[in-house]
């Protein structure tokens, strides 16, 4: 999901934007939280989504203020928590999880090549493969610039367990930088897509 409208058109500063996104993070937090409410999932399961939502709405508001410099990278965090708060929403009915080191989901780290480790065990009787974020592309990545990856074809095939890197060249990025990539994964059960869901995860260059 990409938000886009005239707001940072309308923008007087980089300020008024970033409150603009903020509140916008806080007003689609409560969106989101009432569709969980609409599956009627278990007490403790809506529970877990609902916090989970409030922790990616608190930190995208934070680095929002603290690392959105100019309008292009507030809206790179903006969407991708955006992105977060719809995972959460559907939630995961398989393992997975995307790790730089042992950091997740709002990572920091030096300018350097950015090794994502994807880690995904699908449910008895199925198997898991990296599939395309949408048709004619592999993963969304968001960045002020060009981002190239790598990934073994053998991510791409089905297998009992998923375990591989993501690699993305940040040579033409600079110190302060910023990358928001979602990862699909597709659980498959007699050559047939299941389930797939993303995750996404941001990184701050510094």
């Amino acid at each position: 999901m990409v938000f886009r409208d005239t707001a940072s058109e309308r923008a007087s500063s980089v300020q008024d934007y970033q409150l603009t996104c903020t509140d916008f993070i806080n007003d689609i937090s409560k969106d989101y939280k009432d569709w969980v409410d609409r599956y009627q999932l278990s007490p403790p399961e809506s529970a877990e989504r609902k916090e989970r939502i409030d922790s990616v709405a608190m930190t995208t508001s934070d680095w929002i203020s603290n690392y959105g410099l100019n309008i292009k990278k507030v809206d790179i965090i903006m969407n991708d928590g955006i992105n977060k708060m719809a995972e959460y929403t559907a939630g995961y009915p398989f393992d997975y999880e995307i790790s730089v080191g042992v950091a997740k989901r709002f990572i920091k780290q030096q300018l350097q090549k950015i090794a994502l480790t994807v880690t995904a065990v699908p449910r008895q009787g199925r198997m898991i493969r990296i599939g395309n974020y949408q048709k004619g592309q592999v993963f969304l990545i968001s960045s002020e610039n060009e981002i190239k990856y790598t990934a073994s074809n053998e991510s791409f095939v089905g297998a009992d367990i998923l375990k591989d890197m993501v690699v993305l060249e940040t040579t033409p990025c600079k110190r302060g930088d910023l990358v928001s990539i979602t990862v699909v994964v597709e659980e498959i059960q007699d050559s047939y897509v299941t389930e797939k869901r993303g995750y996404t995860t941001l990184v701050l260059l510094s």
